[in-house]
């Protein structure tokens, strides 16, 4: 049975499917992470054949059966990962059909956009991803939190959260649902406290916590702060955009289109709505789009989109 997979490889988890040349659902998996940022190259390529042989038990393929690989994966960020990567998914046992291995991001923005437009992701990090008519592809954003990057994603309003309830220690912010709700999650009562949370920070930035749902309900409740908050994520995520727009020569483009994916904009209707109207204002030609199916659905599309172009 002639069959195609698609990957959404990410930094947590590691999704694949099998799709018939017609569409049709064979078999999917989803097992722990195989970026080679989290493991060890070894672990990684284990990982990776162990997931797609269990894709491929699930409905009884075979390897030499499958036509178009697509893969997006978190962590492929320049020419060395490129290069590790296609080696690792070149040397997949009986695989010999063509693959087409991505950024994450970009893969994303085909899921929502196709092949062109600008796509910002608000997620735990942040970044912005786009191509132009011309094929020339640019990405802004994606630097660490330790030089002030991952500008209004979810990692950002939480840091956010914090520095305003370090202002109600400090006396100057009256104490709001959004102080109510940080304080029961974290257990926070006392300068001290505050103070020790933030060294654990500085020091090990990937464990903070996340408390960007907290700000949405608080916002949702009518906390000005909370509001505020997520309009100044929406002006971040916007400047990314924007920045993207501009380089890639796409302000007057008629059909200019700008997806957005990740929970920390998709999922909150103040950040998002800030978002739009910042878009309307400066590209009122441009279409603000959100994502109608997962990334590892649009991965099956690419692959059987590029299957049909090679004939």
């Amino acid at each position: 049975m002639e069959y195609v997979i698609g990957i959404d490889s990410g930094g947590t988890n590691f999704r694949v499917r099998a799709a018939g040349l017609d569409g049709r659902l064979l078999g999917e998996y989803k097992g722990s992470t195989a970026s080679h940022y989290s493991v060890s190259e070894d672990k990684a390529q284990e990982r990776i054949s162990h997931h797609i042989r269990c894709c491929l038990e699930s409905f009884g393929g075979k390897s030499e059966d499958c036509r178009y690989l697509a893969c997006g994966a978190a962590g492929l960020d320049n020419e060395a990962d490129a290069a590790l990567l296609n080696r690792m998914y070149g040397s997949l046992e009986g695989f010999s059909c063509p693959m087409e291995l991505m950024n994450d991001a970009e893969l994303a923005l085909y899921t929502v956009n196709g092949d062109y437009g600008v796509l910002v992701i608000s997620g735990t990090g942040s970044i912005a991803f786009g191509r132009n008519h011309q094929g020339r592809e640019g990405r802004v954003g994606g630097w660490s939190m330790g030089i002030m990057g991952d500008e209004g994603s979810g990692s950002w309003v939480t840091r956010c959260a914090l520095a305003h309830f370090s202002r109600y220690f400090d006396g100057a912010a009256p104490e709001t649902e959004l102080i109510r709700l940080v304080r029961e999650r974290l257990n926070l009562n006392t300068r001290e406290q505050l103070a020790d949370l933030a060294a654990a920070f500085a020091a090990d930035f990937e464990n903070q916590p996340a408390l960007g749902d907290l700000v949405d309900k608080a916002a949702a409740a009518g906390d000005a702060y909370a509001v505020r908050i997520l309009e100044r994520a929406a002006g971040e995520t916007f400047s990314l955009a924007s920045d993207l727009i501009q380089m890639l020569d796409m302000q007057n483009d008629a059909d200019l289109a700008v997806g957005v994916w990740g929970s920390n904009i998709v999922g909150s209707p103040v950040h998002l709505e800030a978002f739009r109207r910042l878009v309307k204002e400066k590209y009122p030609a441009a279409t603000v789009r959100l994502p109608q199916i997962s990334a590892l659905e649009g991965a099956v599309n690419l692959a059987l989109e590029r299957l049909k172009q090679r004939g």
